[in-house]
Parts: C-alpha cells; structure tokens; sequence
C-alpha cells in the first residue's frame, strides 16, 4: 500500500468547550487512517504533558507514530474562536514542538524507496528548519500536495510561490484562491479565470481543488473542470472539515474514481465533519455519508 506523509504541524485546538486534537497534517493523516490508508504524521512534540497525551490520542486511533519525534520545546496549541456561522479564526502559538522537524539522512534513506505521497502546507515553513525539512523530502515524494492553509502572519507572497513551484495538487479555499491570485494582478471572483491563472503560473501543477465553504468545492485541471454544491447540515463548527475533504478526495482517486466523484465524496466528508465538533470526530462514517449521497 502507498505510504503517505503528512508533514508540519500537530497540536491542540483550544475551543471553547474543551481542547481537542489539531494541525492540518495530522487531521488529514487521521481521516486517511480512517479510510484504510497507510499515512502517518511526521511532526514533534513536546516532552510535556500535551505531548504525551497526544501520542496516547494517536495511540487509540492506531495511527502510526513511527515519524513522531520529541523535543523540548512546548507542545503546539491553538486558540480557536468561532463566529456566528460556526467558522473558526485561530491565535497560533509560536514557536512549539512542530517547528523543529529534522530530516536525518537515516530517515531520508528509509522513505528514498518507499516514493511517498507527501502531503504538506505553509505554517509549518514558518520555521527554516522546517523549510530545510520539506526541500529534503520533496526530493524522495512521487506526489507533491500542498494544502496550503495560509494563516496569518505566516505566510508570504515569497513562500506561496515557492510551495506552488514544487507541488503536483494544490488544495485551496475560495478566499485563498482570491488573494494568491491579485497577487498577480488578476482582480475577478470568477473562480475559473483564477484557477486557470495558477496551472498556467505553475507548470509543475497538475490539478486544482477549490473549497467554497458551505458552497460546496471544485476541480480543475488543464483539461476539464467540475463542481459540487456541497451537502447542506447545520454546522457544529468548520475545524478540520477541508482535511476531511482532502483526505477523502485522495483515497477515492487512489482507488481509481474519477475527479468527479472523488469531488461528490469529498464534499460529503467535510460536511460530516463540519456537522461535529472539532477535527477528528469520532462517527461511523459509511451511514454519515450514504445518508448525505443519497439525495444527490
């Protein structure tokens, strides 16, 4: 089975009612899990009580933590706050365990014949060690997908291109999408014109996925574009719900479905979980989804 990794930030969500499992990598590598996909986070932790209780919370999942490394830096948390339609903003801690990922040679050998799919995104370059980490593994990846999950302050134009130059997938929202674009001068909300503008921008990209909120996503690519609706739920809050959506997008395309109806399922996972609380809730997803499908 394809090992996939997903690298950069794991850490604690901390809502209001409570403290919860988080960082895009990891809640994609959760849901991949779920799936039956061989994927495991590569990311740090703190030698702290965060830190092991977070091991303990991949334990019980039997998400591997083989790629896990400990330092003594503090466990990431995030303060998370919802607005009136239950979508989240976040006050991220810096610097945490996850900024200080190391590639070792011995690690390196170790994935050279194994060709991982890698999943990544921008927070976790907010550190140069991290940025070193990533370029060492884009060179043993067979596919490159950037999610890229711009938070601020850390990002810049500088480190979108240069994600964006070495990445085959990239996995955005709507109001991301927007921005990059008038970066480059494109001032339209026509999704199609700006989608279009990063595969002619960025040769090495191969396929687009756009996410529109409770709108529903999009596919493009050179050849062919296709969208979904979404499915309507009331939402619990929007954490986690685009690693869903990726997470469910890529298993469905490894098994061999066609971007449109890896769209359809996709749409249906972030919508099971945006129906929940937190990123990784715990549901029995074939019901969820068949319940969701059925009015298509």
């Amino acid at each position: 089975m394809q090992k996939i990794i997903c690298f950069g930030e794991i850490l604690w969500d901390m809502l209001p009612q409570g403290k919860m499992p988080g960082g895009a990598p990891m809640n994609v590598a959760f849901h991949l899990h779920r799936l039956g996909l061989n994927a495991s986070p590569l990311t740090a932790l703190g030698k702290d009580d965060l830190g092991y209780e977070l091991a303990d919370f991949l334990r019980s999942k039997l998400i591997p933590t083989d790629l896990i490394q400990w330092n003594d830096q503090p466990t990431g948390q995030v303060l998370v706050q919802l607005n009136e339609k239950q979508e989240a903003s976040y006050n991220i801690q810096a610097p945490a365990a996850w900024d200080f990922i190391k590639i070792k040679e011995e690690l390196l050998s170790n994935l050279t014949p194994l060709a991982p799919i890698l999943v990544f995104g921008s927070l976790a370059c907010r550190s140069e060690i991290n940025r070193r980490s990533l370029h060492r593994l884009w060179t043993v990846a067979s596919l490159k997908i950037c999610d890229i999950n711009l938070r601020t302050p850390f990002y810049n134009q500088e480190l979108v291109h240069h994600l964006f130059s070495n990445t085959d997938w990239i996995k955005i929202n709507h109001e991301e999408l927007t921005l990059i674009t008038s970066w480059f001068g494109l001032v339209t909300n026509n999704e199609s014109d700006q989608a279009n503008l990063l595969l002619n921008t960025f040769p090495e990209v191969d396929m687009i996925l756009v996410t529109r909120g409770d709108q529903g996503a999009a596919y493009y690519d050179r050849d062919s574009s296709y969208s979904h609706p979404g499915y309507k739920v009331e939402v619990v809050d929007t954490i986690g719900s685009g690693d869903s959506f990726l997470a469910m997008f890529l298993a469905k395309a490894l098994s061999g479905l066609s971007p449109e109806e890896c769209l359809r399922y996709a749409c249906a996972m972030g919508a099971s979980v945006a129906a929940r609380s937190g990123a990784t809730p715990d549901f029995d997803l074939g019901p969820a989804l068949n319940q969701l499908m059925s009015i298509d």
